[in-house]
């Protein structure tokens, strides 16, 4: 059986993802696309159908 190996510099990042946490019932997710740097998104939580403002920064 033939073999080959792979390393860290052979790694792409395909989806950056940005871990979310609702302010209102704590319900936590994943929301892809919410990672341009100044900019605030609209987000609604699907547990408590609320919605709320989120300020991406890159500290």
């Amino acid at each position: 059986m033939k073999e080959i190996y792979r390393f860290y510099k052979d790694t792409e990042v395909l989806k950056f993802v940005t871990n979310i946490k609702c302010p209102y019932c704590g319900a936590e997710w994943q929301e892809e696309d919410v990672d341009k740097c100044g900019e605030t998104f609209v987000l609604e939580c699907e547990d408590c159908e609320k919605k709320f403002k989120m300020h991406f920064d890159a500290n």
